[in-house]
């Protein structure tokens, strides 16, 4: 990588996608250590990717440290790897411990969730985007599908219950860390979506909350624009 130039990193966000994770971890750090950051916000639009002219995949997040294409981070798991290896002195490492735990929910989250709860939504697009004299019925033909994917989740979740207890009410362990930032954007389209119910998942239910009530999470929401996971 090509040595930095700038003395912050450059978060380029695009409104109502998985770059909020990153967000938050920014403000955490914004808060805890004193790091500077700039902000670009995109709109989500059908005209294509609006950030290639940061990176060529015109992915978000993209974070920039240093102006050259070298410098541009881009896949959020990686780059709050780089945030924490970078700037958290520690903060966000899990306990000895809880290191295998804590790889564990990284995954996890980007992969064995995330794919499950975009399966599910996938299968609600027909509904939405065609003809109005059709959605009625595209619903009905997309709706087994849409039960099994929801019927999966039902594991998942229950797995993730199971693994949350009085002393380890984290996905990172005692306390949170790179786990529960992977697992933010997965959870808030099932939560927004529909697609979990807290009550059936009292401990899920309850991290979500702790998660939701982070000053970080509260900023990044104020300064990230849109977060509509229904409509996007």
């Amino acid at each position: 990588m090509a040595s930095t130039t700038t003395t912050y990193p450059a978060l380029h966000h695009l409104e109502s996608s998985k770059s909020l994770c990153v967000l938050v971890a920014l403000e955490e750090l914004a808060s805890t250590h004193n790091l500077q950051y700039s902000l670009k916000i995109y709109p989500r639009t059908r005209s294509g990717p609006p950030t290639k002219e940061v990176h060529p995949l015109g992915k978000s997040p993209v974070l920039c440290i240093d102006p050259t294409p070298e410098g541009a981070l881009t896949e959020a798991r990686l780059i709050l790897q780089y945030l924490s290896d970078t700037y958290s002195h520690g903060e966000w490492e899990p306990s000895p411990e809880d290191k295998a735990r804590d790889t564990f929910f990284q995954e996890f989250a980007n992969g064995s969730l995330l794919a499950k709860v975009d399966f599910t939504l996938i299968t609600e697009i027909p509904s939405v985007v065609y003809p109005l004299g059709i959605r009625h019925l595209a619903g009905l033909l997309s709706w087994p599908f849409k039960n099994h994917f929801t019927n999966d989740l039902l594991l998942y979740y229950q797995y993730m219950e199971d693994a949350l207890s009085d002393s380890k009410p984290w996905f990172t362990g005692t306390k949170h860390g790179l786990a529960d930032f992977n697992m933010i954007f997965g959870m808030d389209i099932a939560e927004q979506r529909g697609y979990f119910d807290g009550t059936k998942f009292p401990k899920v239910a309850s991290w979500l909350e702790r998660l939701h009530d982070m000053p970080a999470y509260k900023r990044a929401l104020e300064k990230g624009g849109k977060y509509n996971l229904v409509t996007f």
